[in-house]
């Protein structure tokens, strides 16, 4: 049911007032949208959200209607993401919060983020059919990226890419005039790659009270649009929320053990596992991932000793903690963080 999902209502309001009075009504035609209710309604579905974007695409006089609408959003018309984006510690966290979150502000699209041996790479794409809509949202979403890494850097830096998983359409000239980062056209996928050594840069705002709050938000607004059957979503989130508050310091607690998480989601110990193994997960694994990306961000932080990370991922002992940092990435703790 993405479809009737919740989604901001603020990209909406944004094209309203970009568009002359009297194509307004056309560009919430089939919506059931009003735009005088519109000014103080905080969400719409996401069908509606994309009925308008399919409307804008119709009215627009230039092709780079998509793109000109990107440059008109700023850091407030993101919310609670778009701060907790720019708050973050460093680009590569900046850019793993708006992975983590996107969903809040899209929830029709599915962002990802992997960390290959010598860059990062962010990636996009649709949830739900859109057709020739498709282009549109990836110059949407592409230039929030690419925004966000130019504040974060200051100026774009060698080796950042726009990728694009379609060919040069007929305004691929004018891209240049709204990306900071070079574009590469027929990529087997939408998104960016950079350079894994900017994923430590720190980020000019960052503010470690604004980055924990804001984070605690967006896990809020997560958890309304996780399908309530979707156990291995709900039990990420929960895990998720606790490590964020282990990797910021705000939180030295227990780790969360199955039980704890049972009674969390209001089931049995026994069902967890089954609901888990339906959906072809376990709980084991999931904390597992959690661990692992922690343990990246605290080896980052030179206040730990690897034998406090130890503790405060939930290991009894250094040498386990150890073993398994070998099994994740071939090497020991010490050496991760020397590199």
């Amino acid at each position: 049911m993405i479809d009737a999902l919740p989604t901001p209502a603020t990209y909406t309001r944004v094209l309203l007032q970009a568009t002359p009075p009297g194509e307004r009504e056309s560009l919430l035609y089939g919506t059931d949208l009003q735009e005088e209710s519109l000014s103080f309604s905080s969400f719409i579905r996401a069908d509606q959200q994309i009925q308008v974007l399919h409307n804008a695409r119709r009215l627009a006089a230039s092709p780079d209607w998509a793109l000109a609408l990107g440059q008109q959003l700023n850091v407030n018309s993101h919310g609670t993401l778009g701060f907790a984006a720019l708050s973050a510690p460093t680009l590569g966290e900046s850019l793993e919060t708006l992975v983590a979150f996107a969903r809040i502000r899209a929830p029709y699209l599915l962002f990802g983020f992997e960390r290959l041996p010598d860059r990062y790479r962010f990636t996009v794409e649709p949830l739900l059919e859109m057709g020739d809509l498709e282009m549109a949202v990836d110059e949407l979403v592409l230039q929030i990226a690419d925004s966000l890494v130019r504040v974060v850097l200051g100026n774009m830096a060698p080796g950042v890419k726009v990728m694009l998983g379609y060919p040069p359409p007929a305004h691929a000239a004018d891209y240049q005039r709204y990306f900071s980062a070079p574009c590469e056209f027929d990529q087997a996928f939408s998104g960016m790659e950079l350079p894994l050594s900017l994923c430590q840069v720190p980020c000019p705002l960052h503010d470690e009270q604004a980055y924990v709050t804001s984070l605690a938000r967006c896990r809020v607004a997560l958890a309304v649009i996780i399908d309530p059957t979707d156990v291995v979503t709900r039990v990420r989130n929960l895990l998720a929320a606790h490590f964020e508050q282990i990797a910021t310091g705000t939180n030295n607690g227990n780790t969360p053990q199955l039980d704890d998480v049972a009674r969390t989601l209001s089931m049995s110990p026994r069902t967890l596992i089954r609901q888990l193994a339906i959906q072809g997960s376990g709980y084991r694994e999931l904390l597992e991932v959690a661990q692992k990306g922690t343990a990246c961000k605290l080896l980052g932080q030179a206040r730990y000793s690897v034998n406090e990370i130890a503790v405060l991922l939930g290991y009894s002992d250094t040498a386990n903690f150890g073993r398994a940092f070998r099994r994740w990435f071939d090497m020991a703790p010490g050496q991760y963080r020397r590199k």
